[in-house]
This record gives structure tokens, C-alpha cells and sequence, in this order.
């Protein structure tokens, strides 16, 4: 950032409001991570107490909180490389909301390859042979609002891609707005087009494929001799639960960001300059003015709760890493 520009935007903080203030604050994406990172660690000292080492599966739980860790560290990098230290005014950034739900897709993936049952496995009974599906561990609740969020994010983005508008072949990445009743070329501003909504696409349809391998994974395998049936469930719930609110967050985290541009390249009105030099405001004809208006009200919050769920499961994971257990007390080791 320039020093002009630093000195631009000091003397517009120095005229705004404090709710201008807040709203600009609110609008940047460090800032809604920093948010969130706050939230988490509120809610975990709310909840502190609650035990972590006596937890099953402790091994596939950590590794979850840290793809989230790493999810979150390179969704913030790319941010800041865009923002703060490359020059990217004129470019088409097209992975900006696409480059989370990639990482956390690899991650998942990568996690339920590796899905292991180390101790030797369980002797086959009536209860241990039951037909296991993804669905079958973790929260139903979770699941289908991960869906919905899915198909809602899904359907945000073919509606902004039919609004945009392609400068270049190939590349829709803004939007013309006509202004009615006025002899006026459209206005034209950069919106998340087919350019940005193809890529998150693609990168939702990914981590929906994760989701399901990893949690199949989690599921289908044999269950380990060494531990109690009724325990082992209940880690693989936590496991499964922890993939589901992986996602959410991802996708919340994306979805926002893109309700976000959409909302500022929104242009809702234009004041024309006569030349008698009079002042005359006019509507700007705005496809799903509704939708955009409220997507950029929403959108700051929408990041915030991403980043409370991927800082709560990285907070879980190094309270995992930290705990030692007694294993004489521990329930994980119970012999059946």
C-alpha cells in the first residue's frame, strides 16, 4: 500500500462516523478473523472444565484442527498477499473464494486415506457388522445444514453469474448497470461473476466429495479390539462432527467473502451533473437489489462464525496435544 493511499484512507477515518468506522473495520476479512479467533477463545474458556484427554480417536481429531489451522493460515496469506503486498488492482483474482473449500478438501481427503484401525481389529458380531454409512456418525443436524449451506452458496453464485458482465473474452468478472431514463452509458463495476463463481463451484463441489469420503472412511472401518464398543462410537461421532464443522466454516468463510464483493460493486444510485451545474439523483436499475443489499449486511458476521468454528477445533486440538492422560484411568484402553 502506498503512502498516498495510506494517507487517503487516514483522512477518510478521520471524517467518518463511528458506525462508518465499525462498518469499515467489519469489512475487512483480518479483521473478521481476529473476530472470530476472540469469539473462540471466549467460548472455550466459557466451557473450560469440559475434558479433552479422556477423548477417543484423540490421533484423528488433532489432525483435523490442524487442517483447519492450516486452512485458515492460507486463507489469510492469500488475503494479505493481495491485499497488502502484490499489486493485484487489475487482476482477476479468480481463487479468492475458491482457495479455502480446495484446502480443506485436500485435507479431508488426505485424512481419510490415511483412516487407520492401529490395534488388531474386533471379532465380527451382530453389533460391530451393522451396515455403517457416511450419515452414520456424527451430528444429523450438522449434516443437512451443511447441505443447505451448500446449495445455497451454489445458487448465490449462478444467480451472480447470469447478472455479470464479460470486458474480456472469456472473463466475467463485472457487472453493467443501466441507469433508466438517463441518456448514460451503464455503469460497470467489479462483481463476482462466472470468473469467481466457477472456481468456488468447483472448489464446493470438492469438499462436498471430501466430506462424504472422509466421513465413509471414518465409518466403515473395523473397530479396534482394544477399545469399548460404546467409546469408540462416541469418538467417531466426535470425529465426524469435527469434519461437518470443518466444512461449515469453510463454506460460511466463502460465502461471505463473495456476498461481500457483490455488495460493494453494487451501485443502487448515480447523481447526475447538469450543465447548469444542478445536482439530480437517479435509481440504478439493480438486478436482486434485495438479495445483494442483505448479503452485505450478513456477509462480515458469515466470516466471523467460520472463523469461531475453525479456531474452536484448532483450540480443541492443541487442548488434545496437551493433555496426558493417566492411561491406567483412561477409558480408551478398556479391555473388552
Amino acid at each position: 500500500m502506498s503512502p498516498e493511499n495510506v494517507w487517503n484512507v487516514w483522512n477518510r477515518i478521520l471524517r467518518a462516523s463511528p458506525w462508518e468506522i465499525v462498518w469499515g473495520l467489519l469489512s475487512s476479512p483480518v479483521v473478521c478473523a481476529a473476530l472470530g479467533i476472540a469469539l473462540a477463545l471466549v467460548v472455550v474458556r466459557v466451557r473450560r472444565g469440559s475434558s479433552t484427554g479422556r477423548s477417543v480417536l484423540r490421533g484423528e481429531r488433532v489432525a483435523v484442527g490442524a487442517i483447519a489451522l492450516v486452512v485458515g493460515v492460507v486463507w489469510v496469506v492469500d488475503i494479505a498477499l493481495r491485499g497488502y503486498v502484490l499489486d493485484m488492482s487489475a487482476t482477476v483474482s479468480w481463487w479468492r473464494f475458491a482457495v479455502a473449500p480446495i484446502a480443506a478438501a485436500a485435507g479431508m481427503a488426505v485424512w481419510g486415506v490415511l483412516l487407520r484401525t492401529k490395534a488388531p481389529r474386533r471379532t465380527v458380531d451382530a453389533t460391530s457388522a451393522a451396515r455403517r454409512t457416511w450419515t452414520t456418525f456424527g451430528s444429523r443436524r450438522g449434516i443437512r445444514i451443511l447441505v443447505a449451506l451448500m446449495l445455497v452458496t451454489s445458487c448465490i453464485v449462478v444467480v451472480f453469474g447470469q447478472m455479470s458482465t464479460a470486458l474480456d473474452p472469456g472473463v466475467a468478472a463485472h457487472v453493467a448497470l443501466d441507469v433508466p431514463n438517463v441518456e448514460a452509458p451503464p455503469i460497470v463495476t467489479v462483481f463476482p461473476g462466472w470468473a469467481y463463481g466457477i472456481p468456488l463451484l468447483a472448489g464446493v463441489v470438492a469438499l462436498a466429495a471430501a466430506v462424504v469420503f472422509a466421513l465413509h472412511r471414518n465409518a466403515v472401518r473395523p473397530f479396534s479390539d482394544r477399545v469399548r464398543l460404546d467409546l469408540e462410537r462416541s469418538g467417531r461421532s466426535d470425529a465426524a462432527r469435527d469434519v461437518v464443522t470443518l466444512a461449515l466454516g469453510v463454506v460460511l468463510i466463502a460465502l461471505g467473502g463473495l456476498l461481500h464483493m457483490a455488495r460493494s460493486g453494487a451501485v443502487t444510485t448515480m447523481i447526475v451533473v447538469t450543465d447548469s451545474g444542478a445536482e439530480a439523483r437517479h435509481d440504478v436499475s439493480l438486478p436482486h437489489a434485495d438479495l445483494i443489499l442483505a448479503g452485505g449486511f450478513v456477509a462480515p458476521f458469515l466470516q466471523i462464525a467460520g472463523c469461531v468454528l475453525l479456531a474452536l477445533l484448532v483450540v480443541h486440538a492443541i487442548g488434545l496435544v496437551r493433555a496426558r492422560p493417566r492411561r491406567s484411568a483412561s477409558p480408551v484402553e478398556v479391555p473388552v
